[in-house]
């Protein structure tokens, strides 16, 4: 139980990710350049695997929310 309810956290973490870069990008007073949405999605599926890697290392989170970031910012270029 203890297990799906952690899941269940870290998908509410990739979502709240997601919907926080499409705010900033879109409050921005430039027009940023399009991200692809399947690199975003992938992106997601990595941040997603890392953190189910991890277990509860609270800088193993940091890690992988390093990756992401660096993930969107290639899919940016």
């Amino acid at each position: 139980m203890k297990k799906i309810f952690r899941n269940f956290g870290f998908l509410c973490l990739i979502v709240v990710t997601m919907l926080a870069s499409r705010v900033t990008t879109s409050s921005s007073p430039t027009s940023p350049a399009q991200i692809d949405p399947a690199c975003v999605s992938y992106c997601s599926s990595l941040l997603y695997e890392c953190l189910l890697e991890g277990g509860k290392n609270n800088s193993h989170d940091h890690a992988c929310i390093s990756v992401y970031k660096h993930c969107i910012a290639e899919c940016k270029h």
